[in-house]
């Protein structure tokens, strides 16, 4: 693939899921399709499939307090791309918190996201957060005891 295919692919990708049209983003992924977390993040795994982003993504949004995310910068080569990322967070007065994504590609597809958090203080401190301020409800059988 060419670079500028796979810089077309890369912008495509975060258009799509930032619109929630997750069935045209998956089309987008291989069928061995993977997203791995680090460890240092409350959702840390692997995510795998072209359904990933359908698992992950409503896990950030109902954790992460995201305000924007704003795709800054991407360099192509090879069968990868690095795209630079900023997160603006909620009740974080700071910079914007910003991730390096390391695609890989295969064929026309996306075959491998890996995030990469230099400090993941700020996004794991806003999580923090915003769990602490959403009320919790009480057990199903009706015992808030438990």
């Amino acid at each position: 693939m060419k670079r500028e295919e796979q810089l077309e692919l890369v912008r495509k990708h975060y258009a799509l899921n930032s619109a929630g049209d997750f069935a045209a983003a998956g089309e987008l992924l291989t069928e061995d399709f993977s997203i791995t977390i680090p460890s240092s993040m409350p959702f840390a795994g692997t995510y795998r499939g072209k359904g990933a982003f359908r698992e992950l993504i409503p896990i950030v949004v109902n954790g992460v307090p995201i305000v924007r995310l704003q795709p800054v910068a991407t360099t192509v080569g090879d069968d990868y791309a690095v795209e630079l990322v900023e997160f603006t967070l909620a009740g974080d007065d700071g910079p914007p918190f910003q991730v390096a994504e390391v695609f890989r590609f295969q064929g026309n597809q996306i075959r491998e996201i890996r995030p990469f958090y230099f400090d993941p203080t700020p996004m794991v401190d806003a999580i923090a957060r915003k769990a602490a301020a959403t009320p919790r409800e009480p057990p199903a059988d009706g015992d808030p005891h438990e």
